[in-house]
């Protein structure tokens, strides 16, 4: 019995062939190892972050933990909705300089156009006093203008300030809820505070 070329490279084929069946089923084995490889290292980060709470939590009892995280999103809410009521403040308070802004520029230009003199007929004593007269209202504007600006820089800076620190507030508290929504302890909130 003798064997040829050809059934030589045939025979050669099929294990080239099964080579590469072999190959490719042992990538996919390969890939499918690095995903339960994944999937473990994740189940135990998420069992540590669990024992990091525990201690965190102490010895309290499941019940009590769950009762202050609810405690803790409903002061998040009501943070939220003092948060949305800050704003309309600001936009009112915004809006109400703006007029009073306007309500002084027409006051101006209105004492502009009443104190609008005919210095040829004046005499010199006149012109002198006219010019003392519009000096003193003059400075006297500046002094209420500083006065306006300073008290609206202070305003400015205050609700500057609130608003920073309800932004870093805000932050803190969405972390917590983040937190606590990942690790399964609080239910999944939308933006208005609904369970979904």
């Amino acid at each position: 019995m003798s064997i040829t070329i050809q059934e030589i490279l045939l025979d050669a084929k099929r294990l080239a062939c099964r080579l590469k069946e072999h190959d490719s089923a042992a990538d996919e084995l390969l890939s499918q190892s690095q995903s339960v490889f994944r999937q473990i290292d994740a189940m135990k980060q998420y069992q540590e972050d669990l024992c990091d709470l525990s201690e965190v939590a102490g010895t309290r009892p499941q019940r009590a933990l769950v009762a202050s995280i609810q405690q803790e999103n409903r002061q998040l809410r009501e943070l939220q909705q003092e948060n949305r009521e800050l704003r309309a403040l600001l936009e009112e308070h915004q809006n109400a300089l703006e007029l009073i802004m306007s309500k002084y520029r027409q006051h101006v230009s209105q004492l502009i156009r009443n104190s609008h003199v005919d210095f040829e007929k004046l005499t010199n004593s006149q012109l002198t006093q006219k010019t003392v007269d519009q000096a003193d209202k003059i400075s006297e504007m500046a002094a209420v203008m500083q006065h306006a600006l300073k008290l609206d820089e202070n305003d400015a800076n205050r609700d500057e300030e609130l608003v920073a620190r309800l932004i870093t507030e805000n932050k803190n508290l969405r972390e917590l809820v983040q937190i606590s929504t990942q690790y399964g302890s609080l239910p999944e909130v939308d933006e208005d505070g609904k369970d979904s």
